[in-house]
């Protein structure tokens, strides 16, 4: 495997302290461990342009009441385009183009939270579709400084691995305010846009700063809020928001990790694989 050259760098100075850089003293010193390489598996596949002409939504608060000026896209691998809900929530936009594999994003990662849906249609009617407003920066958990720990926010506690690290995106989040963890729950019976139930997602989580990367994978904890029983085994799924597609496909989902109910029951916990990448993420039960 190709290392980075910084962790190039590194290994070649792990390598020298273990050998003590040619000195003759028999005081094998500190042991070193290094770390993790972390790879993105990358789901770029070749795809064909689908023609948008038209797109329709009304996007509410969960509250009820309408989103206005919520910024939302409609993007595609190849091009995006910029759009506002208008007073009454309505987004009423007509891109009249092909794009591949495009996808209708609401939500800016910011004080909402993101999630996507694919367009496949020349004209499509999403009908409603709820924003979810993000817990405030001040609401939100700062990561650890250095080294592992924990952090946790709403149900959600990531578990970072002591000789791993993490990564933001600070092209899109240049304040040090807004890399802070934030979570929201997702009301499945009122997002089947994002959520399609033919993945039978049985919980779902909209996460902030987006695009944070975690290597190795952070660990999951959240609360057994559903209230399954001890030992339920469980799949962790993230969404693909980014059109690099390296961790998720844009705009599908793929599983990133198991879990299982702890045994009082209060939690579910992952066992394997873990969360690359902060995104909007979905459980379901085996």
């Amino acid at each position: 495997m190709q290392l980075p050259p910084a962790l190039e760098l590194y290994a070649s100075l792990v390598f020298l302290a273990a050998v003590g850089c040619g000195s003759t003293s028999d005081n094998p010193g500190p042991t070193h461990t290094t770390p993790p390489v972390c790879t993105a598996p990358g789901y770029a596949v070749e795809s064909d342009g689908t023609q948008i002409n038209s797109v329709l939504a009304s996007l509410v608060l969960p509250t009820g009441e309408v989103a206005a000026d919520l910024a939302v896209q409609v993007c595609g691998l190849d091009s995006c385009l910029n759009y506002k809900s208008k007073q009454n929530g309505v987004v009423q936009e007509s891109p009249a183009r092909m794009m591949i594999r495009p996808a209708f994003k609401y939500g800016d990662g910011f004080d909402f939270a993101e999630f996507a849906v694919p367009l496949s249609e020349k004209d499509t009617k999403l009908g409603t579709v709820v924003a979810l407003p993000l817990p405030s920066y001040a609401a939100g958990a700062q990561f650890p400084k250095s080294g592992g720990g924990a952090v946790s926010n709403g149900d959600l506690t990531l578990h970072l691995d002591a000789n791993g690290s993490f990564e933001h995106d600070i092209l899109s989040y240049s304040d040090e305010s807004e890399l802070v963890f934030r979570s929201v729950a997702v009301p499945l019976a009122e997002s089947e846009q994002a959520f399609p139930p033919g993945w039978g997602f049985d919980l779902a989580y909209g996460l902030a700063p987006l695009g944070t990367t975690f290597c190795p994978p952070a660990k999951l904890s959240l609360k057994n809020t559903l209230a399954w029983p001890p030992d339920t085994e469980v799949e962790v799924y993230v969404q693909g928001l980014d059109v690099s597609e390296d961790w998720a496909p844009y705009g599908s989902w793929t599983q990133v990790a198991e879990a299982r109910v702890s045994g009082d029951g209060k939690s579910i916990d992952t066992t394997s694989g873990g969360l690359p990448i902060l995104s909007s993420i979905a459980l379901s039960r085996k």
